[in-house]
């Protein structure tokens, strides 16, 4: 590569990331919530999810689907980049810092395709089974994400990632508690964000490790009374193969 192609090359990153900022500024100054933001949270127990950002509510998919939309339009496609489609599960449990602090263990499959050596999207099907001392019950979840990597080796990577779907659950959650009589529903949506981490173990497989914030709620459809909502921080660990 030449020195006039390299420098070229940084340019273009330059400005891609400065229209990045930009976008995501501009989203963050006039982008109101969907849902109802919980009382009581502190910043290191959802970090990302205070105004103006929000990742806990519909900004979640929004903002990175816009990055992702952005540094397509502003890079070029590589055409060194090999194995772009790999298949995930992992398992996780989170744990809930509002009361009734409900325990969330869940299952995630997924689909992750890699768009540029620097970021992926992809889509994932999830189980949750959130337990505590009101509510005892399973959800489904689809959930589309993105995956951007600051760090990208051949032999390890780690990423940030945020995603939002929706997710049906066998009963009504949350139910109401002896501190909230308020009543959530069947439909909700999901947000998730957080930082993960691959290491290769053979050529094609990897271990996925991270940690997460996971956001439950219906986004006050049915008004702030049928909105109690689920916030939980929790990790998850799993396994990544290349097809």
């Amino acid at each position: 590569m030449s020195r006039y192609t390299f420098a070229q090359n940084r340019v273009s990153m330059a400005k891609v990331k400065q229209m990045i900022f930009g976008v995501i500024g501009v989203l963050m100054f006039f982008k109101e919530a969907n849902a109802q933001f919980p009382y009581g949270d502190q910043w290191y127990d959802n970090p990302l999810g205070f105004k103006p950002l929000e990742l806990h509510t519909s900004m979640g998919f929004l903002v990175p689907a816009v990055a992702v939309g952005t540094c397509l339009l502003l890079t070029k496609k590589d055409p060194n980049l090999k194995d772009r489609l790999s298949i995930y599960n992992e398992t996780g449990f989170s744990w809930g810092y509002k009361y009734p602090y409900t325990f969330m263990p869940q299952n995630n499959t997924g689909i992750n395709f890699q768009l540029r050596k620097f970021m992926s999207i992809g889509i994932e099907w999830d189980i949750y089974l959130p337990r505590d001392e009101f509510n005892q019950t399973t959800g489904f979840a689809i959930r589309p994400f993105a995956r951007f990597y600051p760090i990208n080796k051949e032999k390890w990577r780690l990423y940030f990632e945020s995603g939002g779907g929706f997710i049906y659950l066998l009963n009504e959650f949350p139910l109401p508690t002896d501190r909230d009589n308020r009543l959530g529903t069947q439909w909700n949506g999901t947000t998730k964000y957080g930082i993960g981490s691959e290491i290769n173990v053979t050529k094609s497989m990897a271990i996925l490790f991270g940690v997460r914030h996971l956001h439950i709620s219906n986004g006050n459809t049915k008004g702030v009374e049928r909105n109690p909502s689920h916030d939980s921080n929790g990790f998850f660990l799993g396994l990544s193969r290349k097809l």
